[in-house]
């Protein structure tokens, strides 16, 4: 393409001397060219360009954490033992105090002096007394278990890492890009005396 501009070009410049030649020579001109700038071709294009590149950044979060009530033992079970105590009441009883008897004594009878064989009953007296009713004894008492509530901390969820991933920004843009350099050029051009 290049081979055929120039060769173009160079024809071009030789028939403009050959033409000069010839009308300063008096010669009858054909045809007339002028040089004429050809300006520079340019064509909008858009094109994606990268604002800020993609990035990433750890993002830590933190564990969470809760309350609950816990049931706790605070006094088990246990057994302790009561005493009861004998018991006694009071009874009353005949108490011989002398058995009967047979014995001899004097009387007046009939104002005479009169020895006299005598019986003698028993003799008895009521008597107190403490009898035990009931032996003391041990009992048993079991006491239950006691439980009590306590508030605690307890993990809900652990601390964890994570990635954030920013993707990456682009903008298109607008700008102008040369298609053809501006050039200069032979034109043919119609002048007095000469033929187009």
């Amino acid at each position: 393409m290049r081979h055929k501009l120039f060769s173009a070009v160079t024809a071009l410049t030789i028939s403009v001397l050959f033409a000069a030649s010839a009308a300063e020579a008096g010669g009858k001109a054909l045809s007339c060219y002028q040089q004429a700038v050809v300006p520079a071709v340019y064509k909008t294009v858009q094109e994606r360009v990268l604002v800020k590149a993609a990035s990433s950044h750890t993002v830590q979060k933190p564990a969470v954490y809760g309350y609950q009530k816990r049931r706790v033992l605070v006094q088990p079970e246990r057994v302790t033992y009561r005493t009861s105590p004998a018991v006694y009441q009071t009874r009353h009883r005949q108490v011989q105090v002398q058995p009967a008897s047979i014995g001899w004594e004097y009387r007046i009878v009939k104002g005479r002096k009169t020895l006299c064989k005598v019986q003698h009953p028993a003799v008895y007296r009521t008597v107190a007394e403490k009898v035990m009713v009931q032996r003391a004894s041990k009992v048993a008492v079991r006491h239950p278990a006691v439980y009590g509530h306590v508030k605690e901390k307890v993990l809900i969820q652990p601390a964890q890492n994570y990635v954030v991933q920013q993707p990456a920004v682009y903008k298109t843009v607008t700008r102008q890009v040369l298609v053809q350099p501006a050039r200069t050029v032979w034109q043919p051009v119609k002048v007095r005396g000469c033929r187009h």
